[in-house]
């Protein structure tokens, strides 16, 4: 299939695939709270990605596929409700985050449930490898959100902080972004995992530099990214999302 294609199709199935898992369910609440989520979810870059490395294999759209691209945006949104709490933010992009609309405990409540859909996603799948996989990005996710506390007190990289080194900056740029980007690339096909983290990388660079959180870091590692990604582009077919 043509990467536009590829979306269009298969898209739908995996947002479809995500309301019914977080819907199914007698909680009214957590309904409530879902319906909210999944209908400011945007561009789903991460599934796109995971849709677009499977079909180099012939396998977009599989089940298997559809499952692992729906548990990526999963734990990719549950990251953002607890960003927020962490953040003390009312906000997200402009709208109200889940703890602004409802409270904060409800807030923990449904991320928490999130990462349990994506453990119960993985136990359907049955790939050990996999599995694995996803819990060491849980892992990097996690050390970096830490990481971010103990050199600037809050989940926002400071930009001034005399305690951010370039490799400390780079491993919470990868925790916070890249790593999921690369599982996301390598659920699809274990080849684009490089991919994945350099465009991961490359693409939280550029978000710091337009939110005005750029460091002396910052531009010089946007153009090693963009060196990166070019490399790889020479020998792998490239992934064009709707980005």
């Amino acid at each position: 299939m043509k990467n536009e294609k590829i979306i269009e199709d298969l898209l739908p199935q995996v947002r479809r695939e995500f309301l019914w898992r977080m819907t199914r369910g007698d909680v009214h609440l957590l309904r409530e709270v879902e319906t909210f989520v999944t209908s400011r979810m945007g561009k789903m870059l991460r599934p796109q990605l995971t849709l677009l490395a499977a079909d180099t294999l012939g396998q977009a759209s599989s089940r298997r596929t559809i499952l692992l691209s729906t548990a990526v945006e999963m734990l990719h949104n549950a990251s953002l409700i607890h960003d927020d709490i962490i953040d003390h933010s009312d906000t997200r992009r402009g709208l109200p985050s889940v703890g602004a609309r409802w409270n904060n405990s409800v807030a923990v409540l449904v991320g928490d449930f999130l990462l349990a859909q994506v453990m119960r996603i993985l136990h359907e799948v049955n790939e050990a490898e996999t599995t694995q996989r996803v819990y060491e990005t849980v892992e990097a996710m996690v050390e970096s959100e830490l990481l971010q506390q103990e050199v600037g007190g809050t989940s926002e990289l400071r930009a001034q902080s005399s305690h951010l080194s370039e490799s400390s900056y780079l491993k919470i740029i990868d925790g916070k972004t890249a790593r999921l980007f690369a599982t996301a690339c390598a659920l699809g096909n274990p080849e684009y995992e490089d991919f994945g983290l350099h465009y991961g990388r490359l693409f939280q660079l550029e978000d710091d530099l337009a939110d005005g959180e750029a460091n002396e870091y910052t531009k010089a590692l946007i153009i090693r990214e963009k060196d990166a990604l070019a490399a790889i582009k020479k020998s792998l077919e490239v992934l064009n999302v709707n980005g």
